[in-house]
C-alpha cells in the first residue's frame, strides 16, 4: 500500500486533487470528514471531550461546536489539549480504514492538521498543494459564505506557504487556471503509478 499525505492550506484545492485521484482508481481518506463523522454520534472520542470540557460540550449525542468554538479559540493551551485529543483519534480511524482496503492500493490521506496529527509520518510521499493568500480568501469566501476577515483569521491559523513547501516531497502550484491544476494533478497521478509497476 501506498500512502500520499496531502497538506495545504483551506482554498488551496485540496479538494479537487482528492476529486481527480479518486476518479483516477485512488483511494481518498478525508481526515475532515472522518473528525466529524467522530463527533457527531457516541463516541470514545466524543467521551473523552467532555471529559476534558465539560458534559455541556455534548449536545444530542454530538458535540456542540458552538459551545466549545470560543473556549478553545480564546485558549491557545485549551486548543492544543482539543488537538491532541482529536488527533489521537482520528489516527486510530484513519489505521481502522487502511486495514479494510486492499495492500495494493494507492491511499490519499486528506488532513488539514496532516504534520501536527503526526499522519506525515505514515506517508510514502508528502504532495503540498500551494495557492496564493488572495486566490484561497476569494475561494473560502465564496464556498463557505464568510467574510474576507474570516477567511484571514483561518488562514493565520494554519501552516504557512513556506511551511508546506519546506515539508511536502512534491508540490503543485494552483495559481492559474482549473485546466492547469488538473494537467498538474494528472501528470502527478501517473508518475505515482509508473513509479510502482
Amino acid at each position: 500500500m501506498r500512502l500520499i499525505g496531502l497538506c495545504g492550506r483551506s482554498g488551496s484545492g485540496k479538494g479537487l486533487f482528492s476529486s481527480v485521484a479518486s476518479k483516477n482508481g485512488f483511494k481518498v481518506i478525508d481526515c475532515d470528514a472522518v473528525y466529524k463523522e467522530l463527533v457527531s454520534k457516541p463516541s470514545d472520542c466524543l467521551l473523552e471531550i467532555a471529559d476534558n470540557f465539560g458534559i455541556e460540550v455534548i449536545k444530542d449525542n454530538a458535540l456542540n461546536r458552538r459551545y466549545l468554538a470560543p473556549i478553545v479559540f480564546a485558549d491557545k493551551e485549551k486548543l492544543n489539549l482539543l488537538n491532541e485529543i482529536t488527533h489521537k483519534h482520528i489516527i486510530v480511524e484513519v489505521q481502522r480504514i487502511l486495514s479494510q482496503y486492499d495492500e495494493n492500493e494507492i491511499v490519499v490521506i486528506d488532513a488539514p492538521t496532516l504534520f501536527e496529527s503526526g499522519i506525515d509520518s505514515m506517508c510514502d510521499l508528502i504532495v503540498g498543494i500551494i495557492a496564493p493568500d488572495d486566490v484561497c480568501i476569494e475561494r473560502i469566501t465564496a464556498r463557505d459564505g464568510i467574510t474576507e476577515e474570516e477567511a484571514r483569521s483561518r488562514l493565520s491559523n494554519q501552516p504557512t506557504i513556506d511551511f508546506i513547501a519546506e515539508n511536502s516531497d512534491c508540490i503543485i502550484y494552483n495559481d492559474s487556471s482549473i485546466e492547469t491544476f488538473e494537467k498538474a494533478i494528472l501528470d502527478l497521478i501517473e508518475n505515482v503509478k509508473e513509479n510502482l509497476t
